[in-house]
């Protein structure tokens, strides 16, 4: 059977939104990891050249522009100073010029500390507010966005994008930029730390003084290190923060003892070839030990200090903490991975037709993509408007109990308002019971199943570890969670489907081939395991009666209400099933033979009972009373049966021969006395 359109526009509008949502973070994951690889090649040198070349190849791969300048700004003189220039030439502005800063547009943005669009829709106007910009128009550039350049708090000037396109950039580009603005200001300020520390290299012995005070007040960590024996020489106080450790703890040991075990050898083998005469600088990414444990991550610069006549025997070492920016390029790891692995998931749950093995892979997938200890799987019960626990993934965490009602706990609340939940410490989660107190679950994750405006039911991460989950994973979470909705409805329209296939459209109970199918597995179950099996066969007497003087869609309705009386008198584990026209089969798993007469007799007698009400077609008279009976026949599985079927013709031998004792009674095969 085919979806009807409606499912099918509802299908591709998901799956559209996914593409979408998939698409979106794709691109984010592609922005984060440019904006990764531009801090990690301008912190990669200290040449501030080499740091304005790298930076401008890269940013070009995320905002387009026809000129990019840096101005940096002295504000005692009131003037800036063009530090550097890429593309189009304006006349007055080149590298290296230095201009007035009252009245520019770097002025406005260090002053307000914020970045800034300009058009040219209103040249004029804008060009009497900022006179300067009057030369920028005049060279053919229509767009400019600005964003100020902040380190360690302060302005230090402005990073200038230009573009001949008029409305070229958008609010999204200024936020994009002024992520990126960060890390040019601390490598601009980083590389001219280094730059004078090199010119005051020179002249050390006519100015200790001026070098103590640079390197103290230095805003990265600055060592002085006996190449020899690797200790420390002398230390500043931003080294003593970024390590954790004080001057004298500093002093009494060696860069060896607090650099990490596995990033040592690097280190010590750029060391001896610096000794050897091999490299005369060198950088790398370690590791420190601070003095809790932790491990902090560093971009270290090394240069020989160096004596006149005399071999180098210090290094001077300039330390940058980097840990935020490995912590944002292990994040961008993760998102890849997990969005591809997302994709990966997508597909395999599509394929997943079955909806219970569905259930138990949506909780095991979920549990893969976001990790922690354990993912339990709530499905929506409307006839009991509760959520019901149906698959868990890792270890048993739930709480208690496998039903939520509305507002209960994570899941209750998240089906209460719809939205996702993010615990960062359970046990401090004014929503936690009191009997809960000992639950070793600290953070949590928890999102809605919803399938269009339907609530399907709730995904629960939970995790031993406190902050465990980021909003990341959170919206990761959601995202998977649209994916499992649109499998867990394919599945139960698949489900729909087949149980069309096996069910009398007429009566509601299995068809020929549904009964078939459930009863030949309980026949084989009954014969390996040696259990008691029984089959009734039976019809109505006389029916054709019933269709002659009535037509056949009242003969419809008698069967309709017979249907009913046998879901009435059946068990859940019993079968039945309309076996052709008026004739039906019920088989009784665990049933010995006298205990399947009873329920023969008493389905017998409960169908004798059926007043079924007919009204005539004209509508002139009161209505019609049916009145039916059947004739019944009880077979059991005994040794020598060597089938369902061989089963069936046994019982359908005894009903035919209740057919001829007089109908409206119950026969058994073969030894019991009819009834």
């Amino acid at each position: 059977m085919g979806s009807s359109p409606s499912v099918e526009r509802i299908v591709d509008s998901k799956d559209k939104a996914m593409r979408r949502r998939r698409e979106t973070g794709e691109r984010t994951v592609e922005e984060m990891a440019i904006i990764a690889e531009i801090g990690r090649l301008i912190s990669s040198t200290l040449n501030i050249d080499e740091v304005y070349e790298r930076f401008t190849a890269e940013v070009r791969k995320l905002i387009d522009f026809d000129r990019l300048a840096i101005n940096l700004c002295n504000f005692q003189e009131n003037t800036l100073r063009i530090a550097y220039v890429s593309g189009a030439v304006i006349d007055g502005r080149r590298r290296g010029d230095s201009l007035i800063m009252a009245g520019t547009l770097t002025e406005e943005i260090s002053r307000t500390r914020t970045g800034m669009l300009v058009q040219s829709e209103n040249m004029d106007e804008i060009v009497e507010r900022f006179p300067p910009l009057a030369a920028t128009f005049q060279a053919g550039l229509r767009s400019l966005m600005a964003i100020p350049l902040i380190y360690r708090n302060e302005a230090i000037g402005g990073l200038h994008f230009r573009s001949r396109k008029p409305n070229a950039y958008t609010g999204q580009d200024l936020r994009l930029a002024e992520r990126i603005g960060g890390q040019i200001a601390g490598a601009i300020a980083v590389a001219q730390l280094y730059q004078d520390l090199k010119e005051t290299e020179t002249s050390l012995r006519e100015s200790e003084s001026r070098f103590r005070a640079l390197f103290e007040q230095s805003a990265a960590g600055v060592a002085e290190i006996d190449m020899n024996t690797g200790r420390f020489l002398t230390v500043n106080r931003r080294l003593c923060e970024i390590i954790g450790r004080t001057k004298e703890e500093l002093l009494a040991t060696t860069f060896e003892a607090i650099t990490h075990p596995e990033d040592l050898q690097l280190h010590v083998e750029k060391t001896r070839m610096m000794l050897a005469g091999e490299i005369d600088h060198y950088s790398l990414e370690k590791r420190y030990l601070r003095k809790d444990g932790e491990a902090v991550w560093v971009e270290i610069s090394v240069s020989p200090l160096w004596k006149h006549g005399e071999t180098p025997g210090r290094t001077i070492v300039v330390v940058q903490d980097i840990t935020d920016r490995k912590r944002m390029e292990e994040e961008n790891e993760r998102r890849s991975k997990q969005m591809a692995a997302l994709h990966e998931t997508g597909l395999e749950l599509t394929a997943e037709l079955n909806l219970n093995a569905l259930l138990e892979s949506i909780a095991q997938h979920a549990l893969n993509l976001i990790g922690g200890k354990s993912c339990n799987c709530f499905i929506y019960r409307p006839e009991l408007d509760l959520i019901e626990l149906v698959a868990t993934a890792g270890e048993e965490l739930t709480l208690s109990g496998k039903m939520r009602r509305r507002g209960e706990g994570a899941p209750g609340q998240v089906w209460a308002t719809g939205a996702p939940l993010l615990i960062n410490d359970y046990h401090a989660w004014p929503g936690r019971k009191r009997e809960h107190n000992h639950f070793p679950s600290r953070a949590l994750v928890s999102v809605p199943v919803r399938w269009g405006e339907e609530f399907l039911g709730v995904l629960n991460m939970l995790a031993y570890a406190p902050h465990r989950y980021t909003e990341v994973d959170m919206d990761m979470l959601n995202m998977f969670a649209a994916q499992a909705a649109i499998a867990i409805r394919n599945a139960r329209l698949y489900g729909m489907v087949e149980q069309l296939a096996v069910t009398d459209e007429l009566t509601g109970l299995f068809n020929r081939r549904g009964f078939f199918q459930l009863g030949e597995r309980e026949f084989e179950r009954a014969l390996r395991f040696n259990r008691s099996l029984a089959a009734l066969m039976f019809d109505i007497d006389h029916f054709k009666r019933v269709n002659d003087a009535h037509g056949h869609p009242v003969g419809d309705q008698v069967l309709r209400a017979l249907a009913d009386s046998v879901r009435q008198n059946t068990r859940g584990i019993d079968v039945a099933g309309r076996y052709g026209g008026e004739e039906f089969v019920l088989l009784l798993p665990e049933t010995p033979l006298q205990e399947a007469v009873q329920i023969a007799d008493r389905l017998r007698q409960s169908i004798a009972d059926l007043s079924v009400p007919i009204c005539p077609a004209n509508g002139d008279f009161p209505p019609v009373k049916i009145h039916i009976t059947v004739s019944i026949g009880v077979a059991v599985a005994l040794p020598g049966i060597r089938n369902l079927a061989d089963l069936l013709e046994r019982a359908d031998h005894a009903m035919y021969r209740g057919k001829d004792f007089g109908r409206n009674r119950v026969v058994v095969w073969e030894g019991m006395p009819d009834l």
